[in-house]
């Protein structure tokens, strides 16, 4: 409280003051014009910057609460009386221009065309730059450490800070080099368990931490994590009550220390935007700007304001990421308008409560986002993605797209943002030599050249000319003279050569891998002999296309002939790889690679919208039967990856169809060069029951009640399903919907057909197979888990997919079992027989499947050709 009012809360702000310079540029010089003239038009502004900002927008925002007892003190600047080269105070200088707001606005407002540099002063005034009316019992503290000078004076420091005595709570913006200093060391000692520390993504990586940059959110989140707890340079951070690193403005890292007394752990949780990562939304939108890391800070502060016991540090790191975005977008104004910070702007967006961005908690090592999303109905997932798009089925999971290419695999985003970053260094360095050279991998028809391609375009999109060379039909070397022949004309036309060099890994002459010595002069030295002639290839992007090996770890194998061949030369020359998974599991089990399907998904979707736009309506949904959809879904294998995927569309009948009918699939014969045509017929023929998304869900809600009503007293004070259907995690309403679609197929082994209730009939009785029919709901079960990854253990552990009750009916693998579940399979599952008690809440969803029908509207009869 103040001094003077009870009622009052003292929130103060102190650090670092700059005065921002800020030149306008409102009309650009003719081009070529030497000198001074008249053309260009330039205006100054000044405004105080810096900690001066801050102050100015906390204000604000405690203003808009509508509370006069937070009184906001700061320091004395006064910028109207400032003049260039003040010595009171620092300068910054930055060139500003009118760039459009949006790719498609009409608008253009101010942003920053070029920061030109800072005028630091060795130490400022301390009348100007002390806090005015200071108090120790200040109710909030707001630091603005800039790395300028104030870390080091502290008679610049505020009472609150020195004083011991009750913690304020206190609010470090802390620039570059992060964790050193005295005012650090200060708060450290003193302040750590209330000490709210915000800093940039890029101020933590010029510290001496290895931190990745723009490949996965989940790679960025580890190495963080990593870094905190082990790396002495900054691990006293984690003794600090919260931690927020921004990523700009496309998320950011949040660590809250544990609290003991109400047995809280550590946490460690990334709030992203599943759509960007670190740098690429501002690329859509040029130009930089002043004040992102103070409107996060401000935003910050208001929940320090509205919660002061436990402020909601999340909520306010997403009201203050929306707030970074607004700023960006709005500028400092409209172009015809005087540059100025945005202030009522941005109060209103920090103070909308936006909440924009996905949250998750950082886990270990393999840890996904994908896979702890959704870690089981992998089916219903992939389903929907092919109906209705991953963005739409997938927003709160990380995507990488790169042109048409789209991918939610972590591993595939690493590597085509890691030789996305490669492509995009060698192009802004004009490098000529050594060329850039990148290895692709992957199945036959995995579509290695398209992944690279789409990267390569969707960077430098107008700059590239494609060629691509098939060495296997190449009988000489002569003949790869030629092609660096082309490759060296199309240089000199002013495109930059994307080389594709498929089959570089077959023989030459009988040789294994003979080609690979004939690249190593043009790798290092981007030139080629010729005879006597010395010929200079220029800037050019070469790409290894594998032949004969699935996986850079399988060409790269080391041995004697891989030696021989130049193999560890040829190696040493990349720049980087790139395993293509494709659409098949590796390991040929979806056990081993269970997320296969949702890669196969996004790869049908886009085939599909390609090849056959008609099937989609104007919502982008796709209209396809139900069993087609579940084929090509789940089939096990295709024998020619993607290509066997385009072959079955193109054969299929559908020429001004707009519906993907099973009348469409092609013969059985001519399915059977691209899948088990058998197997395939059974997944489209397999029954399901069909009922519009209203009444699945009625029924799959039936279906948890059935469940959770039939559970021991026991077991319903610790079950982690005892609750309602509607908070139920989306993989667990998953395996509900899951056992509704599968109630007409066990039905039909036992004679029995779903079909609508016509008038007062009553459902017929199956009691003699409560038994046969509860165990096929459980083989089903398991096939669903065991599908998204699951495994078998003595307790269960729904995060690593472990599962107590992944066991047979009985203890031994029969004949039947043999063929419902492959040899992976059946490793996966435990050896003894399920428990007699798990084997009653199977029986007991069985008994339940009159009541579940009927919320649907359907009754059971028995089949008329099946016989009594």
């Amino acid at each position: 409280m103040a001094d003077s009012h009870d009622s009052q809360r003292v929130i103060v702000v102190a650090g670092d003051v700059t005065m921002d310079w800020n030149l306008a540029r409102k009309q650009r010089m003719e081009t070529g014009l030497a000198g001074w003239n008249a053309d260009g038009a330039t205006q100054v502004y000044l405004q105080s910057g810096g900690t001066g900002l801050l102050a100015e927008l906390i204000a604000a925002v405690a203003g808009k609460l509508g509370r006069e007892q937070y009184d906001v003190r700061q320091m004395a600047v006064a910028a109207d009386t400032v003049r260039p080269g003040d010595e009171r105070y620092h300068h910054s200088y930055a060139l500003w221009s009118p760039v459009k707001k949006a790719e498609n606005s009409k608008d253009e407002v101010w942003r920053v065309e070029e920061f030109l540099g800072l005028d630091a002063r060795k130490t400022v005034s301390i009348n100007e730059n002390k806090v005015v009316n200071d108090t120790a019992d200040a109710h909030t503290v707001v630091l603005d450490d800039a790395g300028l000078g104030f870390r080091q004076q502290s008679e610049l420091w505020p009472k609150a800070v020195t004083t011991e005595g009750k913690a304020p709570w206190i609010i470090l913006k802390i620039a570059r080099p992060v964790v050193q200093g005295g005012l650090w060391e200060q708060l450290y000692k003193q302040h750590a368990e209330r000490l709210i520390v915000v800093m940039t993504i890029n101020d933590l990586r010029l510290t001496e931490v290895q931190i990745s940059r723009e490949l996965s959110w989940e790679r960025t989140a580890q190495d963080i994590t990593r870094e905190l707890i082990h790396n002495p340079q900054i691990n006293a951070l984690s003794r600090c009550a919260h931690v927020v690193i921004s990523f700009h403005t496309a998320g950011a890292f949040l660590f809250s220390r544990g609290r003991a007394s109400e047995k809280l752990p550590a946490r460690f949780q990334l709030i992203f935007d599943p759509k960007e990562i670190e740098g690429t939304w501002s690329e859509k939108y040029p130009g930089g700007m002043v004040g992102y890391t103070s409107c996060l800070t401000a935003s910050l502060a208001r929940q320090v304001m509205l919660g002061p016991e436990q402020p909601n540090i999340e909520r306010g790191i997403q009201a203050g990421l929306a707030a970074m975005r607004e700023l960006h977008l709005v500028g400092y104004g409209k172009k015809d308008e005087a540059l100025t910070f945005p202030t009522a702007t941005i109060v209103e967006e920090i103070a909308s409560d936006k909440s924009l961005f996905a949250v998750t908690d950082v886990r270990g090592d393999r840890w996904t986002i994908l896979q702890e999303r959704h870690t089981g109905g992998l089916e219903g997932l992939a389903e929907k993605i092919v109906l209705e798009g991953a963005e739409a089925a997938l927003q709160d999971v990380p995507l990488g797209q790169f042109g048409k290419l789209l991918t939610v695999d972590r591993q595939e985003i690493e590597n085509f943002r890691s030789i996305r970053n490669l492509i995009g260094e060698y192009h802004r360095r004009g490098q000529t030599k050594p060329l850039l050279s990148i290895a692709v991998f992957g199945a036959p028809g995995s579509g290695k050249s398209f992944g690279i391609a789409e990267v390569a375009q969707a960077l430098l999109p107008g700059k590239l000319a494609k060629l691509t060379f098939n060495l296997s039909q190449f009988r000489d070397p002569s003949q790869l003279l030629d092609a660096l022949h082309e490759v060296r004309d199309v240089g000199l036309s002013g495109k930059l050569p994307l080389v594709f060099w498929d089959e570089f890994d077959t023989k030459l002459n009988g040789q294994e891998l003979g080609w690979l010595a004939h690249f190593l002069s043009p790798m290092q030295d981007a030139a080629f002999q010729q005879g006597q002639i010395n010929h200079n290839i220029g800037c050019a992007i070469f790409v290894f296309a594998g032949g004969t090996k699935e996986s850079m770890e399988a060409f790269d194998r080391g041995d004697e002939e891989f030696r021989q061949a130049k193999g560890p030369d040829f190696v040493s020359r990349l720049k980087g790889y790139v395993n293509i998974l494709g659409p098949n599991p590796q390991g040929g089990e979806p056990l081993y690679d269970p997320y296969s399907i949702i890669r196969r998904a996004i790869l049908l979707r886009s085939l599909l919208a390609r090849d056959v736009p008609q099937l989609f309506d104007e919502g982008k949904k796709l209209r396809i039967d139900t069993g087609v959809l579940r084929a090509l879904l789940q089939i096990g294998k295709y024998k020619h990856g993607v290509r066997s995927m385009e072959a079955i569309i193109g054969m299929s009948l559908l020429k001004g169809r707009s519906k993907y009918e099973r009348s469409c699939l092609p013969a059985t014969t001519q399915l059977e060069l691209h899948v088990d045509a058998q197997a395939f017929q059974n997944l489209v023929q397999r029954m399901e029951l069909k009922v519009d998304e209203k009444k699945l869900e009625l029924m799959a809600e039936e279906v948890h009640k059935v469940f959770c009503e039939n559970l021991s007293a026991e077991e319903k004070k610790t079950h982690s399903s005892l609750k309602d259907y509607a908070d139920l995690s989306p993989d667990e309403q998953e395996q509900n919907r899951g056992n509704v679609r599968d109630i007409p197929q066990k039905l039909a082994q036992c004679g029995l057909l779903v079909i609508p209730v016509r008038g007062d009939e009553q459902a017929v009785g199956f009691s003699p197979y409560i038994e046969t029919l509860a165990e096929q709901e459980h083989n089903r079960w398991m096939k669903a888990k065991l599908a998204a990854g699951w495994r078998w253990a003595a307790a269960t552990d729904k995060p690593n997919k472990l599962h107590k009750d992944l066991l047979l009916w009985n203890e031994k693998p029969d004949q039947e079992s043999e063929s419902i579940f492959t040899p992976a399979e059946l490793d996966a599952l435990g050896d003894d027989a399920l428990l007699e008690a798990e084997k009653e809440k199977d029986r007991v969803l069985v008994r339940g499947i009159p009541r579940i029908l009927e919320k649907g509207g359907f009754t059971i009869i028995r089949n008329a050709e099946a016989g009594e």
